[in-house]
Order: structure tokens, then C-alpha cells, then sequence
């Protein structure tokens, strides 16, 4: 009887034992399918595409007049209008702060919005460019050149840090390249899809700590913007701002296809 009883359980876990490896290697072809598919998702969402023909004039180009837009801008996976984002996140800061804090950062916010963000991506651009064949110098908010690159932002998501778990902010971006004098008559559209910040906030790629030499006179704007602290409930302008720096480096590596 004992001897009958063992065999049966010998079975019993032979048969599981086949059953759980069969299964656990199904999981594993499942799980790596999975993980290749998500990666190439994320290869072709980070692709930055542009067309070599339409962009060669930029080779033969010493400065380009930089404009920064916000037409039709949206936040977060609920696609809030900016008018209901900033009700949502003031009404967020008030109940966890007071009404002066929400205040302050939404100016905080439409500051950023007009001259940070513009300077961010500008700096990290030519920085990011300065050492290739034909280094044209991106300058911002100059209507007397002759081309114009026009950065468009139609989405943005502040990301967060809760310590363990990390999102970077991200956000949609459409350049265009036109004649100054012209804008209606677009040279080239390139899309810039989920642009993603780096992951060390405050970490800019062109930025060292303690020095303003890279940005003239008025270096210190971006010295008291890292200053800023957005801890929760308050977006954070600099996480933001890292979106800014790597979109434009990353761009500056698309270039390199015209200008080097």
C-alpha cells in the first residue's frame, strides 16, 4: 500500500514538474516577445525623421531665428486643455498648500513656458551641433534672419518621482523650417513624438554648475531656475525642462545627416 501511495506521488510530481517547465517556457517565449515588441515600439517612438533634400539648405546657413509655439496644447493622458490643467493642479497645490503657492507656480509655469524652455532648447541644440562641419548657430527670438525654425509644443506631461517608482516628462514636438519673411510657405515638418527628459532631473547636457559663461549676460536665468524647488503637488518646471535639453540634443543628432 505505502509502495503504491509513493509511485503515485511520484507521478503526481513527475507530471507537474512538465507541466510547470512546459508553461514556464511558454511564459519566457511570452515575456521576450513582449519585451521585443515594446522595445521596438520605443526604438520608432524615439526615431526623429527628416528629410536629408528639403533640410540641405541649412549647411549653406550661418544663424537660424528660433520661435517657440504652444497653439493648441494639451497635458497628461486626459488631454486636459491648458486652461483645465492649471484649474486642476492650482485646485491640487491649494489643498495640499495654499492659494499663494498655486499662484506663484502658474507663473512659474507661463515664465518657463516664454523664455526657459525656448533658452533650454536652444543652448543644448548648438551645443550639441557645435563641432560638426557646418555648425549653424540656432538663435532665439531673432526676426532679422533669413530662416526661421519654429518649435511647436501641442502636448506635455510633467512626469513624477515617488522614490521608488520614476516617470520623465515628455512631451509632442513639431519643427518647422520656413523663410522668415514667409511663414505661411512650410520648407520642412519634423514630428517629435513622446519626447522623453533624462533621467537625472537638473542634469542639463550643456549646463556645468557655477558657471554662466555658455549663455552670455543673461546666464543667470538659468541658475535660478534649477534653484526652483516643485516638490508634489507641484509639476516640476525643471523635470520639464530636462524633456527640453534631451529633445534638442536628440534633434542636434538628426542633423548631423545635413550638417556634417
Amino acid at each position: 500500500m505505502f509502495s503504491v501511495k509513493v509511485e503515485n506521488n511520484f507521478k503526481l510530481h513527475k507530471y507537474f514538474y512538465f507541466w510547470a517547465n512546459k508553461n514556464f517556457m511558454k511564459f519566457q517565449v511570452l515575456l521576450f516577445t513582449f519585451f521585443i515588441c515594446f522595445g521596438t515600439q520605443f526604438l520608432v517612438a524615439q526615431h526623429i525623421r527628416l528629410d536629408k533634400k528639403e533640410m540641405a539648405f541649412l549647411a549653406s546657413q550661418e544663424k537660424i531665428n528660433v520661435v517657440f509655439t504652444y497653439h493648441d496644447l494639451h497635458f497628461n493622458a486626459d488631454n486636459f486643455t491648458e486652461a483645465e490643467f492649471l484649474d486642476y493642479i492650482k485646485k491640487k497645490i491649494e489643498g495640499k498648500l495654499n492659494t499663494e503657492e498655486a499662484l506663484d507656480w502658474e507663473q512659474e509655469h507661463l515664465a518657463a513656458k516664454d523664455s526657459v524652455y525656448p533658452r533650454i532648447f536652444v543652448a543644448s541644440l548648438n551645443n550639441r551641433i557645435k563641432n560638426y562641419d557646418h555648425p549653424v548657430e540656432f538663435v532665439w527670438n531673432d526676426p532679422s534672419i533669413k530662416y526661421t525654425m519654429k518649435v511647436q509644443t501641442d502636448w506635455m506631461y510633467f512626469g513624477y518621482d515617488a522614490g521608488i517608482a520614476k516617470q520623465p516628462a515628455k512631451a509632442n514636438l513639431k519643427i518647422y523650417f520656413f523663410e522668415t519673411s514667409n511663414p505661411e510657405s512650410i520648407i520642412s515638418q519634423i514630428d517629435v513624438e513622446r519626447a522623453e527628459g533624462f533621467d537625472v532631473v537638473g542634469s542639463l547636457s550643456f549646463y556645468k554648475t557655477g558657471t554662466t559663461t555658455s549663455f552670455g549676460p543673461s546666464g543667470n536665468w538659468l541658475e535660478e531656475f534649477m534653484k526652483a524647488k516643485q516638490d508634489y503637488p507641484k509639476p516640476s518646471l525643471i523635470r520639464m525642462g530636462n524633456m527640453y535639453d534631451k529633445a534638442a540634443a536628440r534633434f542636434g543628432m538628426t542633423l548631423k545627416r545635413v550638417l556634417d
